[in-house]
C-alpha cells in the first residue's frame, strides 16, 4: 500500500490535534485531543488491513518522508515495514493502551446551521494570530475574533452570507479551530454546547466555550 498525498495531509492535520493515533482496519481515520474537546474523522482512499497504533504521529510522518512514495507492508502485527527503492524501514507500533483514542460518539441534535467559506475562515484565523485574539464568536451573520476577557480588546469581524432566523451566539477558542483549510458547514447544538464542522476532506466535533457573563 502507498499513502496518497491527501491521506498524508489528513495525518498532518490530525497530528496538530493529538500526537498519537490508533488506526482501525478500514478506510476511516479518527483522532481526539487529549482535552477531549476536539474529535476529528476522515474517510480516506486507502483501506488499512489491520489495527495499529502510532505514538508519535509527527515522527511517523517524518519516517515516511525518508522514503517518499514507499510501499507500506502491514503483514506483521508488531511493526510496519516501509520499503522504498533501496530504503527499508522497520517502524514499531505502539501499545494501544497508552494512546488517547477517539471513543464511539452519539452526536446530539443541532439547532443552528451556518456555512463558512475557506476565505472567511483563513482570514479569521490569520487575524486571530496576528492580533493575538484568543476567542472566536459566531452571531447572526458575523464571525468575530476577539478577547472576551478584555473589555478594550481589538476585534476582527467577517460578515457571512447566511443568516439564521433566530438570534444565537457561539463561543470558541481560536486554538481549537484546527480544521484542514476549506469550506465548512457548521452545525451547532446550543443545548449540548458543541459544534460539528463538516468539510470535503474531514469533519470535526469541537466543544464550544461557556459564555462569559
Amino acid at each position: 500500500m502507498k499513502l496518497s498525498n491527501e491521506t498524508v495531509n489528513v495525518l498532518k492535520n490530525f497530528s496538530s490535534i493529538n500526537q498519537n493515533i490508533l488506526v482501525e482496519s478500514g478506510n476511516k481515520l479518527r483522532t481526539i485531543s487529549t482535552m477531549k474537546n476536539i474529535l476529528a474523522e476522515a474517510d480516506v482512499s486507502e483501506v488499512f488491513p489491520s489495527r495499529f497504533g502510532i505514538y508519535d504521529l509527527n515522527e511517523f510522518l517524518g519516517v515516511l518522508s525518508l522514503a517518499p512514495g514507499a510501499e507500506l507492508n502491514f503483514d506483521n502485527d508488531k511493526y510496519l515495514m516501509v520499503n522504498g527503492g533501496s530504503t527499508e524501514i522497520k517502524y514499531m507500533y505502539s501499545d494501544p493502551s497508552i494512546l488517547t483514542t477517539a471513543p464511539n460518539f452519539n452526536p446530539p441534535s443541532c439547532d443552528v446551521e451556518i456555512n463558512i467559506t475557506k476565505e472567511v475562515l483563513a482570514n479569521l484565523l490569520k487575524a486571530s494570530a496576528v492580533m493575538q485574539l484568543p476567542d472566536v464568536v459566531f452571531t447572526n451573520g458575523t464571525i468575530t475574533a476577539t478577547d472576551l476577557k478584555n473589555s478594550t480588546s481589538n476585534n476582527f469581524a467577517e460578515k457571512m452570507e447566511n443568516v439564521v432566523d433566530d438570534p444565537f451566539e457561539a463561543h470558541f477558542k481560536a486554538e481549537n479551530l484546527k480544521m484542514i483549510p476549506g469550506d465548512y458547514k457548521v452545525n451547532i447544538s446550543t443545548t449540548a454546547n458543541i459544534s460539528n464542522w463538516i468539510g470535503d476532506v474531514a469533519s470535526y466535533w469541537i466543544a464550544m466555550e461557556a459564555k462569559i457573563s
